[in-house]
């Protein structure tokens, strides 16, 4: 009994290499193609209650999004603030206060 037709033949494995190729090629191209950021982070420090920590924390999860963080949700509440009016955003401030 032989066992002549168990090994791939060369015909076989060269489309799977040709698509391995392809992708570390691709790979290569779309990686000179990502832009360096020039975007500089700081970081800040800021007091907040547990309970307003415990809310952030809510927040991120309630947002549903894999990549977002602490800061993305502290950015996105500023965007929403910069759409107030003066008056607006002065009640806002004016009832955190008390």
């Amino acid at each position: 009994m032989a066992l002549k037709g168990l090994t791939k033949s060369a015909h076989e494995a060269k489309p799977q290499e040709k698509q391995i190729e392809d992708f570390i090629v691709g790979s290569t191209k779309r990686a000179k193609n990502l832009e360096i950021s020039q975007q500089v982070y700081r970081r800040f420090t800021f007091s907040l209650t547990e309970e307003v920590s415990k809310e952030i924390d809510h927040l991120l999860v309630e947002s549903r999004v894999a990549k977002a963080n602490r800061s993305l949700i502290l950015k996105a509440a500023i965007h929403q603030l910069q759409k107030l009016s003066p008056e607006e955003l002065h009640n806002i401030v004016l009832n955190e206060v008390k």
